[in-house]
């Protein structure tokens, strides 16, 4: 469990970095310093690289403190700014863009909606988990951020980084803790609330149980030889391997391995290796095969078993038929969170953001 909170924890503070070029602009922020860009735009093209390049980045951090201070928001008392709703939209964009997809006033509305939406149980959550007691551990969040410094290579890429999505590293582990402690709620209030009854799961089997059904396998030592460009060389090489494992009857392990085959055990499927399957469906136990030529090369093949094609179990099939309903019912348990949460919670949508 604690490893997966890492990685989404990780994963939520990389994703999410901010303004920089993304999607969604701040727009009040944008819409003042660009016309001051474009007036300006002859005199820029003439200033040094570096220059350019520091203004940009002070009007991008300019843009940012604009933004955190345009509340948009309030639940319970707690602010969710622009700054949050522009990084929130830039994760729920994918959803609706395309790369390279112009975006229409209407799907900007919707992504709009869906990550204030998504802000606001996250924020309800949050205040959840601290009302039950849920508390990350310090070592947990000192953690993430090792491993964040780990993924960017050098303290002086770690400080960059941190400039670059406008954090700094208290900011960065309040983030990680937030994260940590929205996750820790909802593990326990929605995956670990959510529970299948085994009469659904087994009627389900009972209905589908045709889909339920292991192909047949042979399971197999396979010498694998790839063709290269030089099908000749390659189908020659294969024919010295199957003489030479002929003298050490039939033991393709004692081939003495030059790099240019591996010898490995495999399962063969029809699916997956029409052509091995075509060639093992008529030996037994113990036989070699000829050279088997398929679309990636050559093999010989040594047939250690086979098994039949046979019915799941209901215990085998289970955890794929669970599968089914845990998704749904994982959903709409959140809903149901969302809506528990929501009852008596004091939600403030600021004016322009009626969007709720």
């Amino acid at each position: 469990m604690r490893k997966t909170i890492i990685a989404l924890t990780v994963a939520f503070v990389i994703v999410a970095p901010g303004l920089k070029d993304r999607s969604f602009a701040v727009e009040n922020a944008a819409k003042n310093s660009a016309a001051e860009r474009k007036g300006g735009s002859a005199l820029l093209k003439a200033e040094d690289t570096k220059t350019v390049e520091a203004q940009k980045a002070e009007e991008e951090k300019m843009a940012s403190e604009e933004a955190k201070n345009n509340i948009v928001a309030r639940v319970n008392g707690a602010d969710i700014n622009m700054f949050m709703l522009v990084r929130a939209m830039n994760m729920v964009a994918s959803k609706y863009i395309k790369e390279g997809e112009k975006v229409s006033p209407e799907t900007t509305l919707k992504i709009r909606k869906e990550a204030l939406d998504r802000l606001i149980f996250e924020e309800l959550a949050v205040q959840e988990a601290i009302r039950q007691g849920i508390n990350p551990t310090p070592g947990a969040i000192d953690k993430v951020v090792a491993q964040v410094r780990k993924n960017v290579g050098t303290e002086e890429a770690y400080q960059e980084y941190l400039e670059k999505v406008d954090l700094t590293e208290d900011t960065l582990k309040k983030l990680i803790e937030r994260s940590q402690r929205y996750e820790l709620i909802t593990a326990r209030e929605v995956y670990g609330n959510v529970k299948i009854d085994d009469k659904l799961l087994m009627d389900e089997y009972e209905k589908e149980k045709g889909k339920y059904i292991l192909p047949d396998n042979f399971v197999a030592d396979d010498v694998f030889l790839l063709q290269g460009k030089d099908e000749a060389t390659a189908q020659k090489k294969a024919d010295e391997l199957l003489k030479s494992i002929r003298k050490n009857s039939n033991d393709v392990w004692k081939l003495v391995l030059d790099g240019s085959f591996i010898v490995r055990k495999i399962n063969i499927r029809q699916e997956k290796n029409p052509e091995l399957y075509k060639a093992a469906r008529d030996m037994k136990a113990g036989d070699l095969s000829g050279i088997i030529k398929d679309k990636d090369g050559f093999h010989i093949i040594k047939l250690i078993k086979k098994e039949p094609s046979r019915q799941l179990t209901f215990e085998e099939a289970k955890s794929a038929i669970e599968t089914k309903f845990l998704l749904p019912a994982q959903e709409q348990r959140k809903k149901d969170l969302e809506k528990e949460l929501r009852k008596d919670a004091v939600i403030e949508i600021m004016s322009g953001e009626n969007i709720n």
